[in-house]
């Protein structure tokens, strides 16, 4: 999975480009969030894949980009990560995964060239 390779890439000590950092907080999000996805598509009947899941993910995330989605800049994957997290109500996830994600999200960002 390309987006899991680049959150690897991210957690390491190697620079990053704006597309890296992209897809690094997307596997982020998918690794984070992906159960919750799961959760909200079997409640309506209709089980997802991890492929689906992760394209799922790459969706919500494209239309929270919007045009700055093949040229992100580290505002607009911040703010990104702040509406992704709103909309799929990670304040009510335990805190200290709400820490590790914010950690993770915050690290990408600031390594974002």
């Amino acid at each position: 999975m390309h987006i899991k390779t680049m959150l690897a890439k991210a957690r390491s000590d190697a620079p990053i480009s704006p597309t890296e950092a992209r897809d690094a907080m997307l596997g982020c999000f998918v690794t984070i969030h992906g159960e919750t996805l799961k959760r909200g598509a079997q409640l309506l009947g209709k089980p997802l894949s991890d492929e689906q899941t992760e394209q799922h993910a790459t969706v919500i995330m494209k239309g929270l980009l919007g045009p700055s989605w093949d040229r992100p800049t580290k505002q607009a994957l911040a703010a990104a990560r702040v509406r992704m997290d709103q909309k799929m109500n990670f304040s009510q996830a335990p805190q200290d995964l709400q820490d590790l994600h914010e950690q993770v999200c915050n690290l990408i960002v600031s390594k974002t060239a």
